[in-house]
């Protein structure tokens, strides 16, 4: 009884936030993280309920815990530029190199503008090797800055549900299919709708080459190791360390560094796409398992097509990609309508609010002179290699 009187005469934030399907070795390591002494990361406030300060010319006044969160809020939007620029910048490197590489001063040795031949470019094993070393830098180094910095648990970085739901996984994986599906051909309507525009957009994420170890080194790196490092960041590192702040606004933060994390305005629809429904269910299913499942099947389903599009020949290509798609369609329909009949697939996430609300917080972040300087670059970047 004496504990209970004296937890009700004390706020503590951070023990009384709540992460809807997380194990309580998350939850645990969460608490210990956010309540650790003096970190700069953590949103944090302990303060007992009738004790206050005097201050001159206002009497005796109590901190405001918003206040607390506004100042930890602005620490993270630092890290999070700081994330996506060091992305941008080995973005820029890649960029560089191809252009040295590449005869016609080409930006890139992984895309084709649409109406380009595919197979104007072989691409050489060293370039692919170098291009692929970039591409695992671009995601390792932002990672390892971030928990540098952060300190962040391994158990609140890399997290896990207490219960597995193998019918959410199946949904999750189809979903991601099916979108990625979709994504690709909207992005190809796109291009002819730029093009009329005089405007330029790229096609593939892909490396054509004589040489086959150069596609399959470039197949390995970019859907699997690529993918893996890319949950790791932005479902692991940035939504998770953003929690703090409600799920909701996490969510809306993760997505936005996702999406303008790259130059190519062009690939910024489907890029939105697949990371909206990806960080859904990460956050639904409690794992970062679901996100990486996700993502390499995404990726693997993408570099499949590529490969049907770039060495087959032209009619028999397209039909082999619309029979695979078809197919894919297909399963994933009867999968879907097998494992949501009877099932609750409710995507809650407007959980575990905080002392500030949904819009101050979106003001603050988008307000913050970092992450204003990160858009506008982005967007500019984006438009003038458009």
């Amino acid at each position: 009884m004496a504990d209970e009187k004296k937890n009700s005469e004390y706020i503590d934030v951070a023990k009384n936030a709540a992460y809807l399907n997380q194990s309580k070795l998350y939850c645990n390591e969460f608490l210990n993280w956010r309540s650790s002494g003096n970190n700069p990361y953590a949103y944090s406030y302990v303060k007992r309920i009738n004790e206050h300060s005097y201050v001159d010319g206002q009497g005796y006044v109590m901190k405001s815990p918003g206040d607390v969160e506004k100042k930890v809020l602005r620490r993270c939007c630092r890290l999070v530029t700081m994330t996506v620029f060091t992305m941008i910048l080995f973005a820029l490197v890649e960029m560089i190199y191809s252009a040295a590489v590449v005869e016609d001063g080409g930006y890139t040795v992984t895309k084709v503008p649409y109406g380009q031949p595919l197979d104007s470019l072989s691409v050489p094993l060293g370039v692919c090797a170098v291009v692929s070393a970039l591409r695992v830098l671009k995601y390792l180094t932002p990672i390892l800055i971030c928990v540098l910095d952060t300190r962040l648990p391994r158990a609140v970085m890399l997290p896990e549900a207490d219960h597995r739901n193998p019918d959410i996984f199946a949904c999750a994986m189809v979903m991601s299919l099916m979108a990625t599906i979709f994504c690709l051909q909207a992005e190809s309507v796109l291009a002819g709708v730029l093009g009329s525009f005089g405007a330029r957009s790229y096609r593939l994420d892909f490396i054509y080459s004589d040489n086959v170890f150069a596609v399959i080194l470039f197949g390995i790196v970019n859907c699997i190791a690529v993918s893996i490092l890319n949950e790791i960041l932005f479902r692991g590192v940035i939504l998770q360390t953003f929690r703090q702040f409600g799920d909701l606004f996490a969510f809306i933060v993760c997505c936005t560094a996702e999406i303008f994390s790259g130059l190519d305005l062009s690939s910024t629809g489907c890029t939105a796409c697949i990371s909206i429904i990806i960080t859904l269910f990460t956050l639904r299913t409690g794992s970062i398992r679901a996100a990486v499942g996700m993502r390499i099947g995404s990726s693997l389903l993408v570099f499949i097509l590529n490969i049907v599009e770039v060495y087959l020949p032209a009619g028999t290509s397209e039909m082999t990609e619309i029979i695979i798609c078809f197919i894919i369609v297909a399963v994933s329909l009867i999968i879907y309508a097998r494992v949501t009949t009877g099932q609750n697939f409710s995507f809650n996430i407007d959980s575990s609010r905080t002392n500030l609300s949904l819009e101050r917080k979106l003001i603050v972040f988008f307000s913050n002179s970092p992450i204003m300087l990160w858009l506008i670059m982005v967007i500019s970047g984006g438009i003038f290699l458009m």
